[in-house]
């Protein structure tokens, strides 16, 4: 890969814009715009969880 085609990473990065760069804090940005993503977030949790649930049932535990 070429030099120019490489992503340079400085250390003068500030630490506001290192968090604004996490995936959590850009799908929390995105939810707060909309509605139909804060929904399928939360059917999503719910699911995942009610998956967990019936996986620690079928365990016996």
């Amino acid at each position: 890969m070429s030099e120019q085609h490489r992503a340079r990473i400085t250390k003068s990065e500030d630490h506001p814009d290192l968090i604004k760069m996490q995936t959590e804090f850009a799908l929390i940005e995105s939810m707060l715009g909309s509605k139909t993503l804060c929904a399928m977030v939360l059917v999503g949790a719910v699911l995942f969880a009610a998956f967990g649930y019936f996986l620690y049932r079928m365990a016996g535990a």
